[in-house]
């Protein structure tokens, strides 16, 4: 069902949200590699936080499937910070 509510949705902007999912994610990573507890690496947690955010807000119940794609085609982790299950995002 999952899968099929985003077959829906135009398949060039879905494939574009993985790609810029998937950079801020490497980005993520590479800063944290530098350095963990450095402004660079949490600037880029928020920024992967941000679009997290974004496609909780856009396609609800359906954003983890971008993200899993994501986190598939990477085989990264996202870090800490995540959005919870059931967040209210102001209209």
């Amino acid at each position: 069902m999952t899968t099929m509510h985003l077959a829906f949705q135009n398949a060039e902007t879905i494939n574009r949200l993985v790609e810029q999912g998937e950079f801020l994610l490497k980005s993520f990573h590479e800063e944290h590699r530098r350095n963990p507890a450095g402004v660079e690496t949490e600037f880029a947690r928020g920024e992967l936080i941000g679009w997290r955010s974004t496609l909780h807000t856009l396609y609800r119940d359906y954003a983890e499937d971008i993200v899993n794609r994501v986190v598939a085609r990477t085989s990264l982790t996202i870090p800490g910070g995540e959005v919870p299950c059931g967040t209210t995002h102001a209209d």
